[in-house]
């Protein structure tokens, strides 16, 4: 393995990178060792990498070894994490769950909304998709109202969107100008009106 700084005061130095089947945490390690960062390489972190790279930013040096190796960088602090895409991906989906069941063990609460110009009904199907996992929309046809039960969060995202929504509809004026000629006045105006 081959890592050769280009020095450039004052900013991060471009690097030239020649790489033969090297395994891809002893390059991430060279990379970040010369900009003094701090890096951790998860366990998943693993495979050996064949790369040449003439002269080219450090930044784009680090992000096309991870890619290459199809890893994910991410940035906490001054420390540089490397996951594999799996990891990232279950990583996510536990914080969705965890976020889910956070949001499901929120206390419900009731609001109602009237509505002006909107139809209730037509919101309330629409509306659905903003409601949590415990959420319900109900319609008061009589008075235009929804009626609406979820967690706080929830409900202020419904009630700014039901907000947004609840506008008036444009109108258009129409005018007509009715014109009457009859053959007397027409005379004058040097046009011929045949009436039949």
């Amino acid at each position: 393995m081959v890592l050769m700084p280009a020095a450039q005061a004052g900013k991060a130095a471009n690097v030239t990178l020649v790489v033969d089947d090297v395994p891809v945490v002893q390059v991430l390690q060279a990379l970040a060792e010369q900009e003094r960062q701090n890096l951790v390489a998860s366990p998943d972190v693993s495979g050996t990498l064949s790369l040449h790279l003439m002269d080219v930013p450090w930044r784009q040096a680090l992000q096309t070894v991870a890619s290459s190796a199809g890893l994910v960088l991410r940035q906490e602090g001054n420390i540089l994490h490397v996951h594999s895409q799996a990891w990232q991906k279950e990583h996510h989906a536990r914080q969705d769950a965890e976020r889910l069941k956070l949001q499901a063990n929120l206390p419900l609460e009731n609001r109602s909304i009237s509505l002006q110009y909107a139809d209730a009904a037509e919101l309330a199907k629409a509306g659905e998709k903003l409601l949590s996992a415990k959420g319900t929309i109900t319609v008061d046809k009589r008075t235009n109202r929804l009626l609406l039960r979820d967690n706080r969060t929830a409900l202020a995202e419904l009630e700014k969107w039901v907000s947004q929504m609840d506008l008036p509809v444009a109108q258009v004026e129409l005018a007509a100008h009715i014109v009457t000629i009859n053959e007397k006045k027409s005379a004058g105006t040097g046009r011929k009106v045949d009436a039949g």
